[in-house]
């Protein structure tokens, strides 16, 4: 106790050394052995007010500070309170343009967590608790280059990790005015968020074991979040364009959880949203949208299921994935503008397996519609013209659909509901109409115009 009360005191002697550096506060609170604590608020300037408190065994805490010396208060806050044992907390924050206040708020009351706190410019903050044991967080905010240019302050970031532990959180936010949130309370999470654009908000929450979150906005206005509670789930969310939401959820509501499913979703254009959802074992999901007020919704619920959207080019299209069987593909492909794309593939009392489903659409004003709910199923939709609608019903077993309209204004309408079915229709020209109805056996139709 004597060592630890002479270590307090010789950084409050430090901190109030000369009248220049009057506004410098410290406090030093070490109750338990082997404890450290380093404070040194580099001048002051204005700056300063640290608190370390370890009430815990063999903890080290760092608190760097500095300030531009423009304002009266402390711009620089800084608590570090670790209650249990062998955890490490560093601290460096620097003020670099006007007065406004960075703080750093970190709590860890486990074990053997470490967490790296580094803010450059004004109005950083930054919050991590770390409950549980075994625990690392990084948090990096603002950039000494972009201050310059008063781009680079007003960023926000909290991580809170708990559960049972091995948690592993990396937060960068060298850009302005983003917000991070990583709440990690399953089992050795990963959190991976990286914004270095403008008013970019990322939400991860992790309740599951092995989880792994990739978070990268580069563009400005994006909105990220990420929910997942399932087993060795993985989601890549990319998000270079500006304006742009997207929406991950991996979770178990209905009690099947998701075990080895990973989302990835590309957003390179502007005001696009995305939303996937997976239910269940192994599904894979994959959202490309690179042109301006897209849409993509996919819902995967059956187990080995694989979505794909891929809305490269245009302006203002929408797809629509739902599939809830087993062994099951979709896919949508979309370049034109005004375009709209709709997959479902359902099993929720009948069987329905082995089904695959495609959407070629690259012109304009386009519809086209599958919907099977059989066994077996197969059906193909290409689209190269403007204004063409396509409709395909499969609803029986062994089933094969294929539609190709390439003029423009034509319309195409599918319904299979017997068994062991075939369809082509193909209109090469323009305004053309075809109707094809099958509710037999064995049956086979060709339509060309």
């Amino acid at each position: 106790m004597k060592n630890v009360l002479l270590g307090a005191a010789s950084v409050l002697a430090l901190s109030f050394a000369a009248p220049a550096f009057a506004q410098s506060i410290s406090v030093v609170n070490q109750t338990n052995t082997g404890n450290g604590a380093t404070v040194d608020q580099t001048g002051s300037l204005s700056g300063g007010d640290s608190l370390v408190d370890q009430s815990g065994a063999s903890n080290t805490a760092t608190v760097t500070q500095a300030d531009d010396g423009s304002g009266a208060t402390p711009q620089n806050v800084s608590d570090v309170l670790q209650s249990g044992d062998s955890n490490s907390a560093t601290v460096n924050q620097d003020t670099s343009t006007f007065a406004l206040q960075s703080n750093s708020l970190i709590d860890q009351s486990g074990n053997g967590n470490t967490a790296s706190v580094t803010q450059l410019d004004d109005g950083q903050t930054s919050s991590v608790s770390q409950s549980s044991d075994g625990n690392s967080a990084t948090v990096n905010q603002g950039d000494a280059t972009a201050a310059l240019s008063d781009d680079s302050w007003g960023n926000s970031s909290t991580i809170n990790q708990a559960g049972s532990g091995g948690h592993i959180a990396q937060v960068n936010q060298p850009g302005l005015l983003n917000d991070s949130s990583v709440d990690q309370t399953g089992d050795a999470g990963e959190a991976y968020v990286n914004q270095s654009g403008a008013f970019n908000s990322s939400s991860v929450a992790q309740t599951g074991t092995n989880d792994d979150a990739f978070v990268d906005q580069s563009g400005d206005g994006n909105l990220s979040d990420v929910i997942q509670d399932g087993e060795d789930v993985t989601a890549d969310v990319n998000q270079s364009g500006n304006g742009n939401t997207s929406l991950v959820d991996q979770t178990s509501p209905g009690g099947v959880r998701p075990i080895n499913s990973q989302v990835y979703v590309d957003q390179a254009g502007d005001s696009n949203d995305s939303q996937v959802f997976q239910r269940a074992n192994q599904g894979y999901a994959e959202v490309l949208q690179w042109g301006t007020n897209s849409d993509a919704l996919v819902q995967n619920y059956g187990n080995r299921s694989v979505a794909y959207v891929w809305q490269l080019a245009g302006d203002n299209n929408s797809a629509t994935i739902t599939q809830r069987a087993e062994d099951s593909d979709a896919f949508a492909y979309q370049t034109g503008s005004n375009n709209t794309a709709s997959i479902t593939q359902q099993e929720d009392s009948p069987p329905t397996e082995n089904m695959s489903a495609a959407i070629y659409q690259t012109g304009d004003n386009n519809g086209s519609v599958i919907d099977q709910d059989g066994d077996n199923h197969y059906a193909v939709n290409d689209q190269s013209g403007d204004g063409n609608l396509s409709d395909i019903l499969q609803t029986g077993s062994f089933n094969y659909a294929f539609v190709g309209q390439y003029g423009d204004g034509n319309m195409s309408d599918v319904d299979q509901s017997g068994n062991n079915n075939t369809a082509t229709v193909q209109q090469f020209t323009d305004g053309n109409m075809s109707f094809v109805t099958q509710s037999g056996s064995f049956n086979t139709a060709t339509v060309s115009q």
